[in-house]
């Protein structure tokens, strides 16, 4: 009966009610008029796994698990005809982006590889030239809002690993020296990031490496457009929330400000956005970087993408390019696999008049790396000057006050609702040491998601952290005591009284990119330059906030716990810099690759973090997205 009244499946409620007509409130509100007996009955199955541990009492439901029971318990009215009462559940979310494999056409005018900040731009403004046909081939599959992870047995189920889940979200390519973390999905990383939309200073565009053309003022134009679709804004209570309140801690001593950084977050009223995709407003949940199941991040499939759409591109996921070939008649193969839901990989070969690969740092220089070995004439710098963007995470373990870092995900009725983190980055302290040559970077705030802390209440105490303060050493051991990974939700846990940062600096790109032996990408990391003076500083400035906060410093956890001297990037860059000739780089000013001859390739395109020629000292999304911007205004 359902089937026969609206094209709806209990399982697209889960998703944001996507489909079905029934009332003009918003969800939350008809919960709100739900018995609690009811709302509770269904939402025990959520957290059966953690009850099962150790008894304790599950906690608030999801929203996933709650539209799940509401549509259950909707089925018999809709059925019995309850159609005329003029009701809807909003949508959250984009419609489906994704077309299915079997409708594509034989040749593409322009074929995007790659859908994160430089394929979905590329994919809107070349998809709205008239007449032009534009497909976009990203590796991932869609995610809709409602189907993030956010329960640690998800989470590892979502990791991607090739060979044995090639369509998971989280992806680690781990390295000699160094680690990526990227995501892997419709909308890339965008999906997984904080979200923060910075201009870095204008300096960074004097150093060298950039090619002539491109300096702050020739991008300025184009950071302004990229801002206008990203739509990023400060949180409007940044100074209310207590992890802002403690980097201030070390911030009054050294004269300097937090400052609320613009995230790619939706703070207005619920409802459709300029690109006609209905988002929420932010709920402060603090899930952003495990995927924004609310439906407030602003992220590549909110934007971009659906402009794509709406003009006329063709988008594909599970698609996986390995190398590409230049045809006779002056075209372009790729030749890759398609990730069936069931089933092997299938080889798979496209054409298109021309390619942009924005397949990000790693992808793109794998793609070009592979096309070499078969033939394609290259730079001889194809590979060089990768760099993790100066990225070094600390934590500040079990300080003397609660700091409600704890993520809750879209849990309505969480009983943690009132202590909610933000969004996972609200502020930020620039940094410049004095004497010539002094590092400059950026300390940044972040969240733990709640399908994290499971595994964080314990593994933080085993780390090996350096306490920045004596004389409460009980009281730090009472608070470890009371941290469980059924229940982290505790007022006077260590967890709770801890702070995670991200710190991005300016220091140069000492990675090189290379094929190993089995013929994937991997990077070569000097391993002096993880313990580079650089570094060394940006530690010593974190331990200090440790300090200020009466915490255990934990430096560089991944290095910590694992004992291997490596560091861990989430915005790897380089690999096919931007320069002014083939000798010193991949692609020119406009993104076009060199023949290795000193000419460029007609064609042949390279849009994303990979063309970025050193460390931003910022996070990097918005520079990506304005030099996307300027290539595809220049695509032939």
């Amino acid at each position: 009966m359902l089937a026969r009244i609206a094209p709806f499946r209990a399982d697209s409620v889960l998703k944001g009610a996507r489909g079905l007509s029934i009332c003009p409130i918003p969800w939350f509100d008809v919960a709100a008029r739900l018995p609690v007996e009811w709302r509770n009955r269904r939402f025990a199955r959520q957290s059966e796994s953690m009850s099962k541990s150790n008894g304790s009492k599950p906690v608030s439901p999801t929203r996933r698990a709650f539209c799940q029971s509401l549509a259950t318990g909707m089925g018999a009215a809709l059925g019995a005809g309850a159609v005329g009462c003029n009701i809807a559940l909003p949508r959250f979310g984009a419609d489906p982006l994704a077309s299915d494999w079997t409708q594509r056409r034989d040749r593409y005018d322009y074929l995007v590889i790659g859908s994160g900040y430089g394929g979905g731009i590329s994919a809107a403004r070349l998809s709205a030239r008239a007449g032009k046909t534009v497909a976009v081939l990203e590796r991932g599959r869609e995610w809709p809002v409602g189907d993030f992870p956010d329960q640690p047995d998800e989470i590892v189920a979502a990791t991607r690993i090739p060979g044995v889940n090639p369509l998971g979200l989280y992806e680690i390519r781990a390295g000699r020296g160094i680690s990526v973390l990227q995501g892997a999905g419709l909308g890339g990383t965008s999906l997984i990031n904080g979200g923060v939309v910075l201009t870095p200073d204008a300096d960074v565009f004097d150093a060298a490496g950039w090619p002539t053309g491109i300096t702050f003022e020739t991008l300025k134009p184009y950071f302004d457009r990229a801002r206008s679709i990203l739509a990023p804004s400060r949180h409007p209570r940044a100074r209310s929330f207590k992890k802002f309140r403690a980097m201030e801690l070390r911030s009054d001593e050294i004269g300097a400000n937090v400052e609320p950084l613009d995230v790619a977050v939706h703070f207005g009223a619920d409802g459709a956005n300029a690109h006609g995709v209905s988002q929420r407003s932010c709920t402060d949940c603090g899930d952003c970087m495990t995927g924004c199941n609310v439906g407030a991040k602003n992220t590549i499939a909110m934007n971009y993408l659906p402009m794509a759409r709406a003009n006329g591109a063709d988008i594909f996921t599970g698609i996986e390019i390995h190398w590409i070939e230049k045809l006779t008649d002056g075209g372009w193969r790729a030749h890759g696999v398609q990730y069936p839901a069931l089933g092997d990989p299938r080889p798979i070969e496209i054409d298109a008049g021309a390619i942009v690969l924005s397949a990000g740092s790693m992808g793109s220089t794998e793609i070009l790396l592979r096309s070499r070995e078969r033939g394609l004439a290259l730079s001889v710098r194809l590979g060089d000057g990768f760099s993790g963007n100066g990225d070094f995470f600390a934590i500040a373990h079990n300080g003397d006050a609660p700091v409600n870092t704890l993520g809750i995900g879209d849990r309505p009725f969480h009983p943690w609702r009132s202590k909610t983190p933000g969004t996972s980055v609200i502020g930020g302290i620039r940094y410049a040491l004095p004497g010539p040559g002094g590092a400059r970077f950026i300390i940044e705030d972040l969240t733990f998601p709640s399908g994290l802390l499971a595994v964080l209440a314990p593994t933080l105490g085993l780390m090996d952290g350096e306490d920045t303060d004596s004389g409460d050493e009980s009281a730090e051991i009472g608070r470890r005591l009371l941290d469980r990974p059924a229940n982290p939700y505790v007022e006077g846990g260590a967890l709770n009284h801890s702070l995670a940062f991200i710190a991005m600096g300016r220091n140069d790109g000492a990675g090189r990119i290379v094929l190993n032996a089995e013929g994937d990408a991997e990077i070569d990391w000097a391993a002096a330059a993880s313990r580079a003076d650089f570094f060394q500083a940006i530690d010593n400035e974190l331990r200090e906030h440790s300090r200020a906060m009466g915490a255990t410093h934990i430096s560089n956890p991944v290095w910590k716990f694992s004992n291997r001297e490596s560091l861990i990037t989430a915005h790897p860059l380089g690999g096919c810099s931007l320069a002014d000739s083939t000798d010193d780089g991949v692609v020119d000013e406009f993104g076009r690759v060199f023949d290795g001859a000193g000419d460029v390739y007609d064609g042949l395109y390279v849009a994303d973090g990979s063309i970025i020629p050193q460390a931003l000292g910022a996070n990097p999304l918005l520079t990506i997205s304005a030099l996307a911007e300027r290539i595809a205004e220049n695509i032939a």
